[in-house]
């Protein structure tokens, strides 16, 4: 894992120790977010570690006329390192990526060709798998998936490029967010009640499965439909 001692060349103003400490609070509270939602084989110290080295990025690059706060870029370049991490890791495989598009895409057939919610059972004959299978992808989908609503990024892929954050990522989040708040309001009921319960109430899936009589695995399924849902009217609205 790449050490932050390679930045300290590149400290000014505030030693780095100090400026270190000042946003180390920020940094942990990014941390213990992200690691809520990964399997608990995933270490915390190694997690705090990659966003120190998101820190450090973010304290070099950063420009007081960016429009921007250093503590909002710094949250960015924090997750965007984080998550870079765990790519590299294979945390987040290949195949979980590729699985969540092509469900995407299927999400995105169905709802355009019958012009309604697209159910499990569509989407599963869509991909011609079997509902065994397809629960069995999106419960690898869920337990990988370690990004909030709000960090899909411009392209809408569940896992890009967080190398090429600028500042004015930051204002177009705005337009996004709009979006994603018309998108959640038409989603089915179940659905939008487990994102809320999970993103907004930070329950887990075993405790939401709990409230609505559910196996954890089930909810992990509809977790991850949902968020496939997201995506493809996400890319549909994009391509109008």
């Amino acid at each position: 894992m790449q050490s932050i001692n390679v930045y300290e060349e590149n400290s000014d103003g505030l030693m780095l120790d100090e400026f270190v400490m000042q946003h180390k609070p920020l940094v942990k509270k990014i941390v213990l977010y992200i690691k809520r939602r990964l399997p608990s084989h995933v270490e915390f110290d190694d997690l705090l570690q990659s966003g120190l080295v998101g820190l450090l990025e973010a304290r070099k690059h950063y420009k007081s006329g960016m429009g921007a706060s250093f503590e909002t870029y710094a949250s960015i370049r924090i997750r965007g390192a984080i998550i870079d991490s765990l790519r590299r890791n294979s945390w987040v495989t290949r195949d979980t990526i590729k699985n969540m598009k092509r469900i995407s895409e299927a999400i995105s057939k169905i709802e355009q060709r019958d012009q309604k919610q697209a159910t499990t059972e569509e989407i599963a004959a869509e991909l011609g798998i079997s509902l065994e299978e397809h629960f069995k992808i999106s419960q690898e989908i869920s337990i990988c998936h370690v990004m909030s609503l709000e960090e899909i990024d411009r392209d809408y892929s569940i896992i890009g490029d967080t190398n090429s954050v600028n500042p004015q990522e930051v204002t177009q989040q705005e337009g996004i967010t709009e979006q994603l708040k018309e998108i959640l309001h038409h989603l089915p009921e179940r659905e939008r009640m487990i994102l809320s319960l999970y993103y907004v109430d930070e329950f887990t899936f075993k405790q939401i499965g709990d409230m609505l009589e559910l196996t954890e695995a089930r909810i992990c399924q509809l977790h991850s439909q949902a968020i496939a849902r997201i995506r493809a009217k996400m890319q549909s609205a994009d391509e109008m």
